[in-house]
């Protein structure tokens, strides 16, 4: 069961010498970082996956903030990768809908990369997901894995006749690899979904270089034709 992040702050003051504050985010590249204030304070930057922590890793947290410890370093990874791979919590239902749009059926492109690529091996069930609010379209995400439900999930903004069919496959493709592809905690304790393997898979995708070309004019394109002003 997770603590609130006020509940939190008080486990790690409770076995911190020093004053404490601590700040929850979302950011899984940097999922822990610590800076001593003026006033000797400590601040704590750290993912909202500490709110599930035990005591020994929040014991771990406090003596990475005070001196670096490799053997705390090491205790805070494996936490984030047991709640990566095994306790994070489901994402919030973003209006999810069938493989079934208006133009294109997931499944069909689903079902034939699992055939192509995948042996059809892979079972995770593929919908589209409705776009939010984007205004000036700066950035897009086209689709995701969610390997809490586990639900393959496609911006329906993609479901359309003027986006070329062969990005969206490409897309779907993508997404299929992160079910197959792990990721992995490199040094520094920063996770990696994007892996060497996973990058090398992408690439062998016949629609690669038309994909990475569109998805470069993707942006211009859903503000010109979506965006507000």
């Amino acid at each position: 069961m997770a603590m609130t992040p006020d509940e939190l702050c008080e486990r790690l003051q409770a076995i911190c010498p020093r004053p404490i504050r601590i700040q929850i985010h979302e950011n899984r590249s940097t999922y822990a970082a610590a800076r001593r204030e003026k006033d000797g304070t400590i601040r704590l930057m750290i993912h909202r996956l500490f709110l599930y922590s035990s005591t020994p890793v929040l014991q771990a947290l406090i003596r990475f903030a005070l001196s670096r410890d490799n053997q705390a370093k090491a205790t805070i990874r494996q936490m984030a990768l047991l709640y990566f791979t095994k306790i994070e919590p489901p994402a919030p239902d973003l209006g999810l809908s069938d493989a079934q749009g208006r133009v294109i059926d997931l499944q069909v492109i689903y079902d034939q990369a699992n055939r192509n690529f995948f042996e059809g091996k892979i079972g995770v069930p593929i919908a589209w997901f409705n776009p939010p609010p984007y205004r000036r379209y700066r950035h897009i995400t086209y689709g995701s894995y969610d390997r809490t439900r586990p639900l393959i999930r496609i911006n329906r903004l993609l479901d359309s006749s003027e986006i070329p069919l062969p990005f969206v496959e490409f897309i779907v493709y993508h997404e299929m690899l992160h079910v197959v592809c792990a990721s992995k905690i490199d040094g520094r304790g920063r996770i990696s979904v994007h892996t060497a393997e996973f990058r090398q898979r992408e690439a062998k995708h016949p629609h690669y270089a038309l994909a990475k070309d569109w998805g470069k004019k993707g942006l211009k394109f859903f503000k010109d034709t979506h965006g507000r002003a």
